[in-house]
């Protein structure tokens, strides 16, 4: 997916080669353009395991009339001149020019959009054929494959024909973008998988020159694994003998290719990959140097780590040292392209399901032990949620983009007409519609930088506005100058021509705003080319105060068919290109810099980790900027898709089916002013779109158990301290609960805890001096049902001094990829009983049979209603901090909450019978929506029998209409011998 700007796809022979991407996949729109576009999304196959008859009638079309007895449908039977007939529509070549035996890409320059909407003509034609397998689709080369694959499908279709046709509904496109600044997010220390390296498998390790590779290959070997160190030629430390050490000679691909190669045959397969990142305190060139090795060293292990992953974990770990705190801390200055790093993986976190990636960011002020020890922590953490970790001395952090609206006030920074904006990119696209948005609100100055050349258009093309009539126009032009033109050629021409249009349109648009502008066709990565142009410009209309860095190149292709060449493009436009225009102006001279990064830097992307990578840098780059250079007003912005005429309707449902909103081209130009002009010029990097939340397409149908380990300790939990029963700590059994459901999400990344059945508090876990120091979670799967739910049964234990199992917590949790729609309660009483006036400050410990909970568990406002069946509950809990909730911070279940619904139980017991009662089992337990901190919920409690030992109830937690946020059907509560207290 591309930021909206100036993106250009690379042409060359080299780059195009094997550039098949299979969904899920978002990739750049061509040559400077700014759209984000996914390859076709299509799904599964529409049809079903059940088989009934159906008739075939040949239709007078030489179509397929497939009649059963609820529907009909119609499929061709010969789909080679339909594809052609459909590939001239949306190309404008001429139908005459096309061969099947032409290469989609080679040959007719069709890039992954166009694919998109070429199949989805086809669609339209025929709508009933399945929808090709993305993977399988990204694979073919010519317009003849594709035919006969899609042919395959169709004949596939008449022989499994079972099910109606599902109606195609025409999806709003509602423009609610979000705007998201990044920030830190506190963790809690991780967790620890319990797990063993094969023998036959070894931990690759590079060498960062200091002491902290020397002790994790020495801890590592002393846990059991087997380790093999690779040392660049920048940074080679002289390990002791009993380390295996593999030394690189020169920076050649070949090189690095052979070594692993050898390393694998004489020491066995590479199972986990650990690089350590030098630290630099400026760029340069050495530093790129390993960074583009670290690319290539995970295009040549994937085949590697992804085979060890069907053994058990396989990891991808890089650490880098900018400050601990992914550049946000401000603490120290810091070369921002080690962060490159947190993008190539979290792409690579995408592309490799099966193996665990992970970026670190260490900060420069941890000494060597304590390195290895987060480290070590992190390779073991089952948390598949998380890509990023950052620790510091303050602890354990991540970074996450949080919608926050941008409030406009009269307060606001000045845009003078005197201002001059440096724009690379910026003539075409959706960076010309910023600029011309700029330039209709301050008619200030303009720089446009483009690769395009400006010469004068054919006078024949002149007047032909229609794509295919003026390709046609360019066909006729070759023949006349006695060349045979081949497709590529035509596109190639008619680019030329459209970019030289677009340019005019962008400076007419301009001037006609008020502003001014003039256009430089130059290269930025060409920083002497660019200076020599850039001082008579200047000259003219003005010290430059502003730079917009728009430019960017693509090569979009898995990691293990990218090439050096593909690094080299996207990272130059970006990086390099960025670094000549801070040449050509310095950071003190600006009073803005605006950086136009994506959402692919932030969330990662399959087949663009080069393009995440160069973004990352970007946004660290906004980062130290603005640490350094506070004067300047320094965003980095995360685009999402935009919406424009490029975007097809196949696209904005793709779109759609990701639940992605693409951003009109009008509100994110303004999106964009309004950053400008924000008084908070101390946001400086920015998500705007919807978030890229990668869900993995495949579950392994085998059933798996994991136990994975807890250090569970009183001071990491503050909000223990309000939960003391008889003068000790306790775990709320809620926590139990959320313990379980959130361990259960993490190792299933895009499944939801939806319910739990037969819950059971087996021993409550009690901070004294008999409680253990680690809990064992056990996690079973039971059952997986067609990738869309999975079964599974959880307990919590512990070792008692003696060497016993001590069981604490059991439930069966079912998860869920789309949660049920919340159903409504029917018997919503909120009418208050003024017999029954108990508030807050009276029902929270307040002697006698009051509630014994403190300040962060003291949710019930007021007693509505209650009866000898029935009791209703005014209830609103301001959000813990992340501090306060430590090892039990809320996911999807809400621990605070549910014990705040559990309250209903006591508060019933202790009016009616004088007596409390706490929670030892949940019959079911199903959670629709989670209960939002710091809003008023209702929880009403439907009593069903009450014994000398226990109560029984079901509790429902639900809005003022009425919609249920969760319910608990026969919660038991115990009641207590005597009163707490």
């Amino acid at each position: 997916m591309r930021n909206q700007k100036s993106e250009q796809k690379v042409e060359s022979s080299e780059t195009k080669e094997n550039q098949k991407l299979p969904a899920p996949m978002f990739v750049e729109f061509p040559h400077e353009t700014v759209e984000h576009e996914p390859q076709f999304l299509a799904s599964s196959n529409h049809l079903s395991d059940t088989q009934t008859d159906a008739t075939i009638v040949i239709c007078s079309n030489d179509d397929v009339l497939v009649k059963s007895e609820n529907q009909e449908i119609k499929i061709p039977t010969d789909l080679s001149n339909i594809l052609l007939n459909i590939v001239s529509d949306k190309t404008g070549y001429p139908v005459e020019m096309l061969e099947l035996s032409m290469d989609i890409e080679a040959d007719l320059g069709i890039d992954s959009i166009k694919r998109v909407e070429i199949l989805g003509g086809l669609l339209e034609l025929y709508p009933d054929l399945p929808r090709p397998n993305p993977e399988e689709l990204g694979q073919l080369r010519t317009l003849g494959e594709i035919a006969e694959y899609m042919q395959h499908q169709a004949e596939g279709l008449t022989q499994l024909f079972t099910q109606e046709k599902q109606d195609i509904k025409e999806q709003e496109f509602h423009h609610k973008i979000l705007r998201s600044p990044a920030k830190l997010k506190p963790l809690p220390q991780p967790d620890i998988l319990d797990f063993t390296i094969p023998e036959n498998q070894i931990v690759l390790i590079t060498d960062d020159g200091s002491p902290t590779t020397e002790k994790l290959a020495r801890i590592l070997t002393v846990r059991g694994g087997k380790i093999v160190v690779l040392s660049f030629p920048s940074t080679q430390s002289d390990l002791p003998v009993g380390i295996n050490q593999i030394r690189l000679n020169d920076w050649q691909e070949e090189s690095l290719q052979q070594q692993l190669t050898d390393i694998s045959n004489k020491f066995g397969l590479v199972g986990s990959f650990i690089h350590l990142h030098p630290v630099f305190s400026d760029s340069s060139e050495t530093e790129k140097t390993i960074l583009c090795h670290v690319f290539l060293i995970a295009k040549h292990l994937k085949e590697s780590l992804n085979q060890a992953a069907t053994k058990g974990r396989s990891s991808f770990l890089s650490i880098a040292r900018l400050d601990g705190e992914f550049g946000l801390g401000k603490t120290n200055n810091f070369s921002p392209i080690s962060a490159g790093l947190f993008g190539l993986t979290k792409s690579l976190n995408q592309e490799w399901e099966t193996v665990f990636c992970r970026s670190l960011d260490l900060s420069p002020d941890l000494d060597a032990e304590t390195s290895v020890k987060y480290i070590l922590a992190e390779l073991q953490d089952p948390n598949l949620l998380v890509t990023e970790v950052g620790y510091t001395n303050k602890g354990r952090c991540t970074l996450v983009a949080e919608p926050t609206p941008l409030t406009i006030t009269n307060h606001q920074l000045p845009i003078t007409k005197d201002q001059v904006f440096l724009v690379s990119g910026g003539a075409k696209g959706i960076t010309a519609q910023c600029v011309i948005k700029l330039a209709q609100e301050y008619q200030c100055k303009f720089i446009l930088l483009g690769r395009s050349s400006t010469e004068p258009e054919p006078v024949w093309a002149e007047g032909y506005e229609n794509e295919a009539e003026l390709k046609q126009r360019i066909m006729e032009d070759f023949l006349d100058k006695g060349e045979k033109p081949t497709p590529i050629m035509v596109q190639r021409k008619y680019q030329l021509i459209y970019s030289q249009r677009e340019i005019k349109n962008t400076l007419k648009a301009i001037e006609k705003a008020g502003g001014k502008a003039e256009y430089l066709s130059v290269d930025i990565t060409d920083r002497n080319l660019l200076t020599e142009k850039l001082a008579p410009v200047i000259e003219r209309l003005g010290a430059i105060t502003g730079i917009i860095h728009g430019a960017g190149n693509l090569a979009d292709k898995r990691i293990e068919k990218k090439t050096i060449q593909d690094f080299e493009t996207v990272y130059t436009a970006k990086v390099q290109g960025l670094e000549n225009l801070l040449q050509c102006v310095p950071p003190s001279q600006l009073q803005y810099l605006v950086l136009f990064s994506s959402v692919v830097g932030f969330y990662g992307n399959v087949g663009q980790a080069d393009y995440a990578l160069a973004n990352e840098i970007l946004n660290k780059s906004a980062h130290i900027i603005k640490q350094n250079y506070p004067h300047c007003h320094v965003v980095a912005i995360n685009w999402g898709p935009w919406e424009s005429g490029m975007v097809s309707p196949e696209l904005k449902t793709a779109f759609a089916e990701r639940g992605i909103e693409t951003i009109p081209l009008e509100i994110g130009a303004q999106m964009l002013v309004n950053e400008l002009i924000n008084t908070n010029s101390n946001t400086t990097q920015v998500v705007i779109g919807s978030p890229l939340v990668y869900i993995p397409t495949t579950l392994p149908s085998d059933l798996k158990t994991y136990h994975i380990k807890r250090q569970l300790t009183l001071a990491s939990n503050p909000f223990l301290h309000d939960h003391v029963i008889a003068g000790r700590p306790v775990l709320p059994a809620t926590c139990g609960l959320l313990w379980m459901a959130n361990t259960c999400e993490q190792l299933y990344p895009g499944f939801k805890a939806f319910s739990c059945s037969n819950f059971k508090v087996l021993k409550g876990i009690v901070f004294d001096e008999n409680s253990a120091n680690e809990y064992t979670l056990e996690i079973q799967e039971l059952a997986k049902i067609e990738n869309k739910e999975i079964q599974i049964a959880a307990k919590i234990s512990s070792i008692t001094p003696d060497g016993k199992i001590r069981y604490h917590f059991s439930t069966n949790l079912i998860l869920k990829r789309e949660i049920p729609t919340p159903p409504n309660y029917e018997l919503v009483n909120l009418n208050q009983d003024e017999q029954f006036l108990s508030t807050n400050p009276l029902l929270y410990q307040n002697g006698g049979g009051s509630l014994f909970h403190g300040t962060i568990f003291q949710g019930v406002k007021s007693v509505l209603n209650a009866s000898p069946g029935k009791l209703t509950i005014e209830c609103k809990l301001p959000e813990p901090t992340p501090q306060q909730q430590g090892q039990f911070p809320v996911q999807t279940f809400n621990p605070y909450i549910a014990d705040v619904q559990i309250h209903s139980l006591w508060i019933w017991t202790q009016h009616f019978h004088q007596i409390g009662c706490l929670p030892s089992e949940i019959l079911n337990f199903e959670q629709f929506a989670p209960v939002p901190f710091g809003e008023t919920f209702y929880v009403t409690c439907e009593v069903k029998s009450k014994t000398e030992s226990n109560v029984v109830a079901d509790v429902i937690t639900h809005n003022q209409q009425g919609q249920i946020y969760n319910r608990m059907i026969g919660a038991k509560g115990t009641v207590l011998v005597k009163q707490i207290g």
